[in-house]
């Protein structure tokens, strides 16, 4: 008898202890935390559909998104000193050029966009738009068109090295001068193996476009019919249902194979305060962060993890954006966290 209940006890006590250890993997599991991301606008449909899978799974976890121009995200750590957990880029350069290895040490291309013309049909001359005479019929008096802002945005500067590429794929050297530098203080001129653009502080638009700080909000500008055309990513326009012009391969900014065509065309931004960057055009690619003092940075890397994952890539899709299988780590990337690493490759 005294032997059974020995055995009895010492049962109990093992089920208690497992009852203890699942108990303890389950509340460190939802420890709560804020995870602070600062991103591209044009992430919001993806990385807001990313945050709501990753908070029903850890329920104590909050995520906050802050949507601005890349290079404005990339200004919240470089210039006003905030420590976000998580930067993502629609420009995976400016991590690569700007923050590693100061403020981090890798950066996954996990995503790729493409360059499109978007229009409704309230806009002017919207039954005649195609691939082939879409720079004419913006050309057109009256029609008014828009691209975000070049200084700040990788789409607006991605939209205005398209159409001075533009001059190059239709054999016209008048595109670039008729949309742009007739309608602008932006100009471009000849450097030997292609152009440099030259975007100044005041842009000083004309009547004819409009320029906002980002990508996202020039779309109700068109669905209200205030502008005809929007030069933008396929993935905006796509999110918005309207209607948008497929651009030939060559401008579509979306893919490596073009590298070289591309590289020929450079743009220098107005930082303000007597400084500039200079970029070179590069296929339309996000990259995405963890920085080295994220305050969060365990719960952060999870995120990433799941943003990279076959679910993830299932939320990128459903956003219009291509997921890139699996990321990519970017040359200059090091110690990459290992809850990562089945998800990504080396370039």
């Amino acid at each position: 008898m005294d032997k059974k209940i020995i055995i009895v006890v010492i049962a109990i006590i093992i089920i208690i202890g497992v009852g203890v250890y699942g108990y303890n993997v389950y509340n460190n599991s939802q420890t709560g935390g804020t995870i602070n991301i600062v991103a591209a606008d044009s992430l919001a449909n993806q990385l807001n559909a990313t945050a709501a899978k990753f908070q029903s799974e850890h329920p104590n976890v909050k995520v906050d998104i802050q949507y601005m121009g890349s290079s404005a995200a990339i200004k919240q750590v470089t210039s006003l000193n905030k420590t976000p957990d998580i930067v993502v880029s629609a420009d995976y350069t400016l991590i690569d050029n700007q923050l590693i290895p100061k403020y981090t040490s890798y950066n996954l291309q996990y995503a790729r966009n493409e360059m499109v013309i978007a229009y409704t049909n309230k806009s002017k001359n919207s039954t005649e738009i195609n691939s082939t005479n879409w720079y004419q019929i913006l050309s057109t008096p009256g029609v008014k068109f828009g691209f975000s802002d070049p200084n700040s945005d990788p789409a607006g500067y991605r939209a205005v090295m398209m159409m001075q590429l533009a001059d190059s794929y239709y054999n016209n050297s008048t595109i670039f001068s008729s949309l742009v530098a007739n309608n602008s203080a932006i100009t471009s001129k000849a450097n030997g193996t292609g152009y440099t653009i030259q975007v100044p502080e005041n842009e000083n638009p004309s009547a004819n476009i409009a320029i906002r700080p980002d990508a996202a909000t020039l779309m109700p500008l068109l669905t209200a019919g205030s502008i005809d055309y929007v030069i933008t990513y396929r993935s905006l326009a796509a999110q918005q249902n309207v209607s948008y012009i497929t651009l030939p391969d060559e401008l579509k900014i979306s893919n490596y194979s073009y590298d070289q065509y591309y590289n020929n065309i450079s743009l220098v931004q107005d930082s303000g305060s007597n400084s500039s960057s200079t970029l070179t055009l590069t296929p339309i690619i996000y990259g995405i962060t963890v920085l080295n003092n994220a305050p969060e940075k365990q719960l952060a890397t999870e995120f990433l993890q799941l943003l990279i994952s076959p679910t993830g890539n299932q939320i990128v899709n459903a956003s219009f954006q291509e997921p890139i299988i699996p990321a990519i780590a970017t040359n200059k990337s090091t110690n990459i966290p290992s809850m990562l690493q089945q998800y990504v490759t080396n370039s």
